[in-house]
């Protein structure tokens, strides 16, 4: 009898945590906006030129393109068209678009949770980024 109540709740106490685990995994932790949208300030205010093509941020700094995109359920960053770096996890929207010099990025994460955020440039497009 023992044996059958401790069971029983072990059981309980698995179902309860799976559901508290699964339940965070889907979401966007509020520490991980806050430092992309931290970095990307500093990304968008530092660039020479900014763009907006095919739901696609690319952003010329210097000698180097980096790109914004979203691939699969992350968005990764990618500079001159390589590499794989992952900035946001759990996305299951993510939309970038100008109004003006502003950039606006709009994502929605697999809970449903959506975050939006405008970004202002110091330096106005003298040209258009090109891939």
């Amino acid at each position: 009898m023992i044996l059958m109540t401790t069971t029983l709740f072990v059981l309980q106490l698995f179902s309860i945590i799976h559901t508290h685990v699964g339940a965070a995994v889907d979401k966007l932790h509020p520490k991980e906006w806050e430092v992309f949208t931290m970095q990307m300030k500093q990304d968008v205010r530092s660039s020479k030129a900014q763009d907006v093509m095919g739901n696609k941020l690319y952003l010329l700094s210097g000698e180097q393109i980096s790109s914004l995109e979203q691939y699969e359920d992350k968005v990764r960053r990618r500079v001159n068209g390589m590499g794989h770096e992952v900035i946001l996890h759990n996305i299951s929207e993510f939309r970038v678009e100008k109004d003006g010099s502003v950039i606006v990025i709009n994502i929605t994460d697999k809970a449903g949770t959506a975050f939006s955020r405008r970004f202002h440039p110091f330096f106005r497009n003298v040209s258009k980024v090109d891939e």
